[in-house]
């Protein structure tokens, strides 16, 4: 057994954030050198990502050349969300992050330990205990460099460690893969909503006597062959959102109903809203009984059904991958018409802008029924709708299938890695268990 610090080469290998004044929001330019903040933790699997804020270089030199982090650092949440843990991906187009007040970076010498190996060793069980046992709870819960760099670690044969790594590896990449081919299919789903609904990218080819690109007759034949004055196509209209969309609130179980958690009902409030990239909500860490559920305001949804955030942070989405209920802070958006689950979920994904600068609120920022009644969009005839609902929801049930693959993969990964990380499981038996499902 040693300490992380002796293990990856050194103290001088593990560094903190700046202190104090010496980095603020008001240090924040448009470009420089990226800041690493808990918003970019966790974001893209086990890489850094996300929006960066930037300092200038003549910051950097002269109050920030100690807190600098570079490509294949680990990053590790010290204070806020403890248990977040990132790699600064090998690749990345930057040369150098400086690391905020909240995380810490490792720079691993890597004749020594497996960067990977480190990694999951952050993220099991045995640190998180670790750091638990340790946590400073004057004011905000956290740890620090002495405790990090102080961490007993069993550093294994580097061969060894490489093994291990590569087999939970295997199920990121996996996992990875699969986000970036939702992403990617997310994407293209919202560009044929683009094409059709906002660009009426049909509509200008079919008036110019021409065949709209990478479309069939008979989907081309759906749409009219010219405009109305007002540049909507012929035969369209523009309505209310809310006249198209019925708007279901949230509820939450009365205190007085007995057993009311523990059931098989999902019960979605924010803190279950996807991880970036993701359209589904899948599942939900709290579950209502029927009684629960005969004590609640709100009324169940049906899988399709879009769910946006309405209080606090407005416009989080998702769409129920099954049937639940929600709280109160949600409301629940289903179309008036068939086949319009997928056109009121990228409908409500290009209104979020919007509706956010349409909330109010004195404490928390909210938008209600009202808000919705002054927003419009257009109103396709049905066989479009039905037509959009085939081609989109293609997309999106490959999406919510690798969504559903992907937890699967996660679970697997986090029952070995304690295991591994322990002792208890051998390699071999791991990389059996792996290469049935990868």
């Amino acid at each position: 057994m040693t300490t992380l610090s002796e293990a990856v080469g050194g103290p001088k290998r593990v560094i903190g954030g700046p202190f104090g004044s010496k980095l603020t929001t008001r240090d924040y330019t448009d470009a420089g050198i990226p800041v690493i903040r808990g918003g970019n933790m966790e974001v893209d699997g086990r890489w850094i990502g996300g929006e960066f804020a930037f300092v200038s270089e003549d910051k950097v030199a002269r109050d920030l050349k100690t807190n600098l982090a570079h490509p294949g650092d680990i990053i590790v949440t010290q204070r806020g969300t403890l248990g977040q843990v990132s790699i600064v991906p090998d690749e990345s187009r930057y040369s150098r992050f400086v690391i905020s007040q909240s995380q810490m970076a490792i720079s691993v010498d890597r004749t020594r330990i497996d960067r990977d190996y480190l990694y999951y060793f952050l993220r099991s069980p045995v640190f998180g205990d670790y750091s638990h046992t340790q946590t400073i709870q004057t004011g905000v819960p956290h740890i620090n460099l002495g405790i990090l760099r102080d961490t007993p670690l069993e550093l294994r044969p580097l061969p060894e460690q490489r093994k291990l790594a590569r087999v939970l590896g295997a199920l990121d990449d996996q996992i990875e893969l699969n986000r970036r081919m939702s992403a990617t299919l997310e994407e293209m789903a919202r560009a044929l909503y683009r094409s059709w609904f906002v660009d009426f990218d049909p509509v200008h080819a079919r008036a110019l006597g021409q065949p709209p690109a990478h479309m069939d007759a008979t989907t081309a034949a759906l749409f009219p062959d010219s405009f109305r004055p007002d540049g909507l196509p012929k035969g369209w209209a523009l309505r209310p959102f809310s006249d198209q969309i019925e708007i279901i609130s949230g509820g939450t179980p009365k205190t007085n109903v007995p057993d009311y958690w523990g059931g098989e009902i999902p019960w979605y409030s924010v803190v279950d809203a996807p991880e970036p990239g993701a359209v589904f909500v899948l599942d939900t860490e709290k579950k209502l009984t029927s009684a629960g559920f005969k004590g609640c305001a709100a009324k169940m949804i049906v899988k399709g059904t879009t769910i946006i955030s309405a209080r606090g942070t407005i416009g989080k989405l998702a769409m129920a991958a099954s049937d639940m209920v929600f709280n109160q802070s949600c409301y629940g958006l289903k179309g008036s018409r068939a086949h319009m689950a997928e056109f009121v979920y990228f409908s409500a994904v290009r209104a979020v802008n919007i509706l956010q600068s349409m909330s109010h609120g004195s404490v928390f920022s909210t938008i209600t029924r009202k808000t919705f009644d002054g927003l419009d969009i257009v109103y396709p005839p049905d066989n479009v709708l039905e037509e959009f609902a085939r081609q989109s929801g293609l997309m999106l049930e490959r999406t919510l299938e690798a969504q559903r693959e992907s937890r699967t993969l996660a679970a697997l990964r986090d029952s070995l890695l304690p295991r591994l990380m322990s002792g208890q499981l051998r390699i071999r038996d791991a990389e059996k268990q792996v290469e049935e499902v990868v």
